[in-house]
């Protein structure tokens, strides 16, 4: 089903002149290959849908008006033994579960399952985002369990051809209570990782810190794993296995707890880039989507999805 335009919004400064609208989705995931995963049902079956809120005053953009420099290696960061994700998605089902996901959309963008293009199995989730387009969005979301609520690690396989150079977002994790709510984001920003901090829901401390870190690669699949951490926060990113992105951060003196813990995750798509720059179609595809409270790592070169081998036992 899809939201009203108003709702879950998501629009915050990342670079001169920009609108605050405020989005998020709340995603997660079922079924991964060659996982095997409980899956996992919220207690309501899909996010509340919140009334439309008005856009609320934009802060001062803390983003850099040039682009990062996105060869720059990340600090060390440890990384825990693998272990089973908490609930996969391969979107092998042929759809969208309405029991499962809320696809939130605006404008002509839209969320499908195709057969075109898949890393792994038969089908994969495509954001299509028209040419010509401006201010639109889609995504997909649902609650994510309480064992996930201050560390939470997560993996997709995406495929991009190509991005605006302004921002865009691809996946975020946040807290409830949406339009206004906290959460972490993996975004984009000139052909790099946008990675950062958004807190619209508190009434102190409310705004934006964002850093830029890691190239993002164009026309193949990549693995894209990452680990969100609330207590203190940070964002850490790895791409087909190799460190890409370490940031943690720190608002106005605070730097735990800006979230207040992730109860809602999302993935799709979402771009500042104006419409008269954007002259040809966008296709952000994912694929074998997986969620838990350890690393999960890649799929192994040639596994089937898990749904598919499930249904193949039967």
């Amino acid at each position: 089903m899809t939201g009203a335009p108003g709702i879950l919004t998501y629009f915050f400064p990342m670079h001169p002149n920009p609108r605050l609208f405020i989005f998020a989705v709340a995603c997660a995931a079922l079924s991964s290959a060659a996982q095997t995963a409980t899956p996992f049902t919220p207690a309501a079956s899909t996010p509340t849908q919140a009334a439309a809120a008005p856009a609320a005053t934009p802060p001062a953009s803390t983003a850099a008006a040039t682009p990062p420099a996105a060869d720059k290696p990340s600090a060390p960061w440890p990384r825990p033994a693998d272990g089973p994700p908490i609930f996969t998605e391969d979107f092998e089902s042929g759809e969208i579960n309405p029991k499962i996901w809320l696809v939130r959309s605006s404008g002509p963008a839209t969320a499908t399952i195709v057969q075109d293009k898949v890393a792994h199995g038969k089908n994969a989730l495509k954001i299509h985002y028209p040419a010509n387009t401006n201010r639109a969005y889609a995504f997909i979301g649902t609650l994510l369990p309480a064992a996930v609520k201050d560390h939470l690690y997560g993996r997709v396989y995406v495929y991009v051809s190509s991005l605006p150079q302004p921002h865009s977002v691809l996946l975020l994790a946040g807290s409830s209570g949406f339009p206004a709510a906290n959460w972490l984001e993996i975004g984009t920003y000139h052909d790099a990782f946008q990675p950062s901090v958004q807190r619209q829901a508190a009434t102190t401390n409310r705004g934006e810190k964002v850093a830029f870190e890691g190239p993002i690669p164009f026309n193949r699949w990549f693995c894209l794993e990452w680990e969100f951490l609330d207590q203190p926060d940070r964002i850490v990113e790895w791409v087909d296995g190799k460190l890409a992105v370490n940031q943690a951060f720190n608002m106005n003196g605070t730097e735990s707890g800006l979230i207040g813990g992730f109860a809602e995750l999302d993935l799709g798509f979402r771009t500042f880039a104006q419409a008269a720059t954007i002259t040809q179609d966008l296709d952000i595809y994912y694929d074998d989507l997986a969620v838990g409270d350890k690393p999960i790592g890649p799929l192994a070169p040639g596994a089937a999805p898990a749904s598919a081998a499930t249904s193949a036992a039967k």
